[in-house]
């Protein structure tokens, strides 16, 4: 347990400031973080903050449509990740800015790569999905269309809301929707079989 706790707790750290590197490339964000964006542009909040808010919204959506009860769990883990993404926001990455094309499309590509290195990480905890990842698996189970075509309305319903509330819709949502999977689908065995070593039993068991 402690192990997977550790995973979850690195994961997050990671895979927020992949977020927040992304915001601050200025080239644009993941369709859910573009909302959070526009939306705390607009009422003067934090990202974080709207990302908490976003994500306790989904919780209901998602069991209305799974017609369950909503998964409390899952707003621990996306009050962590508002409160971790403010963190790297408002406090690590607070002057960072870059002002040429150079210099955002690497922290653009950073940011894809440590996301997908800490969802990779975080995925392997085994604790609740974020709300955000959920509302895929919730459509597919309500609507029984399949998981590619469930994840790309999910995605376009949170595009849609990102470009009422103006959010940080550019280049850099594009990268992010067509490359994030690619580099969660090449971190995460290397990470599952990290685990499975650091579960191992340690040392011969002696038996009398």
């Amino acid at each position: 347990m402690k192990e997977r706790f550790l995973f979850f707790i690195i994961g997050m750290l990671i895979l927020t400031m992949g977020v927040a590197l992304i915001i601050r490339s200025n080239l644009g964000a993941s369709a859910w973080d573009a909302l959070a964006v526009g939306e705390s542009q607009m009422f003067h909040l934090s990202v974080g903050t709207f990302v908490f808010i976003n994500g306790v919204a989904l919780i209901f959506i998602n069991a209305f449509l799974m017609k369950k009860k909503p998964e409390v769990l899952a707003a621990i883990s996306i009050l962590i990740i508002g409160a971790l993404i403010d963190f790297w926001l408002l406090i690590i990455f607070a002057d960072l800015s870059p002002q040429t094309l150079a210099g955002q499309s690497f922290i653009l590509l950073f940011g894809i790569l440590s996301m997908g290195m800490g969802v990779a990480i975080y995925l392997q905890a085994k604790f609740p999905a974020s709300p955000m990842d959920t509302l895929m698996v919730a459509i597919h189970t309500r609507f029984g269309l399949n998981l590619r075509n469930s994840r790309i309305i999910s995605e376009s319903f949170a595009l849609l809301l990102a470009f009422l509330f103006k959010g940080a819709i550019g280049v850099g949502t594009i990268v992010v929707t067509l490359t994030l999977g690619l580099v969660v689908q090449f971190f995460y065995p290397v990470f599952e079989r990290t685990l499975e070593k650091m579960q191992a039993p340690k040392g011969p068991v002696i038996t009398k």
